[in-house]
């Protein structure tokens, strides 16, 4: 994995209890994606329900300017992936930017390790 785009998911790891070498194995086998713009990244994966199939982005790291550009690519992924949705999980801050690019939010996520 380049040093930029590893060094952008792991900032963007940071506390959720991944490793960046976690992400890298699952982008290996084709359980996450990867979507990389010159100034940043962002890291999905498909989840599937009765009623729909989402790209959901769980991590993102880099400029604002690459996640803008990024968001286009990943909705056309989704679309020919045969989603009809996409959401993401981040810190609040995250929340003004994505009311700004057309996502709503939703019920705060919680985990615990068992």
């Amino acid at each position: 994995m380049d040093s930029r785009v590893r060094g952008w998911i792991a900032s963007a790891l940071d506390g959720s209890g991944w490793t960046a070498d976690e992400i890298w194995q699952g982008i290996l086998k084709g359980e996450f994606h990867l979507f990389v713009h010159p100034e940043g990244c962002m890291v999905g994966e498909f989840i599937v329900s009765p009623r729909h199939k989402v790209m959901h982005i769980f991590a993102a790291g880099g400029s604002l300017k690459a996640m803008s550009d990024l968001g286009p690519t990943i909705e056309t992924f989704a679309r020919m992936n045969g989603c009809d949705m996409t959401s993401a999980t981040g810190r609040k801050g995250w929340l003004r930017y994505a009311k700004r690019h057309g996502y709503q939010p939703g019920d705060p996520v919680i985990w615990k390790e068992i």
